[in-house]
C-alpha cells in the first residue's frame, strides 16, 4: 500500500516542502492510475498511436527519478533500464513507486537546494553528453512534471484498451491552475 497525498500534511514543524509534496502527489497519481490496468493493459503497445506501453513510459519516468535517488550529488539521466522488468510488471512499479514516496517523506529540506551535475545527452545526430550545473529540487521537479507528460501517453493507451483514467491524470500543474481560474 502506498502512502497517499492525504497522508502528507506540511506542518510548521515538518517545513515539508511543496515541490516534495508534488512529487509525492504525481507518484499517488501514477500508482493509482496502474490499480485501474490489468496486466495486458500495462504491456499493450497501441501501434500506430504510441510506439511504447504503458510500461515502458512508466520505466522511462521511473529511471529519472532513480537517477536522481542513485547519486543525488551527480544525476546521470543516461542510465536507463531498458527492458527491466519494471516495463512488464504492474507490481514490481507499484512497489518501485511506493520506494520513491517513502524516499520523498525522508528528504531533508536541507538537501533540496544544494548544486547538483546533471549529464544528459543532447543530440540525435550523434552521441554527446551535457554537464549542467542545477538544484536538487529542480531535478526533482523536472522529473515529476516528465512523469505527468508520460502519464498523458499512458491515458492515451489506456483509452484505447477502455480503461478509464482520473480527469486529472496526465494534467500538468499550471493546466491545472489555469483550470481552476476557468
Amino acid at each position: 500500500m502506498t502512502k497517499t497525498l492525504t497522508r502528507v500534511v506540511p506542518t510548521a514543524q515538518t517545513q515539508t516542502s511543496q515541490a516534495v509534496v508534488g512529487c509525492i502527489e504525481t507518484l499517488n497519481q501514477g500508482y493509482e492510475f496502474l490499480d485501474n490496468l490489468q496486466p495486458e493493459d500495462y504491456v499493450y503497445i497501441a501501434q500506430p498511436h504510441v510506439s511504447s506501453s504503458i510500461g515502458e513510459h512508466f520505466r522511462h519516468w521511473l529511471d529519472l527519478f532513480h537517477a536522481i535517488r542513485l547519486d543525488p550529488s551527480r544525476i546521470d539521466y543516461n542510465v536507463r533500464r531498458r527492458g527491466h522488468q519494471v516495463e512488464r510488471s504492474l507490481e514490481v512499479a507499484k512497489q518501485e513507486i511506493t520506494e520513491l514516496i517513502e524516499w520523498l517523506f525522508e528528504l531533508p529540506n536541507s538537501e533540496l537546494h544544494q548544486v547538483v551535475a546533471v549529464e544528459t545527452e543532447v543530440m540525435l545526430s550523434q552521441t554527446h553528453v551535457e554537464e549542467v550545473s542545477s538544484t536538487f529540487v529542480r531535478e526533482l521537479t523536472f522529473a515529476a512534471l516528465h512523469a505527468t507528460h508520460h502519464f498523458a501517453m499512458a491515458k492515451v493507451v489506456a483509452s484505447i484498451r477502455g480503461v478509464e483514467s482520473d480527469s486529472r491524470f496526465g494534467v500538468a500543474p499550471t493546466t491545472a491552475t489555469y483550470q481552476r481560474a476557468q
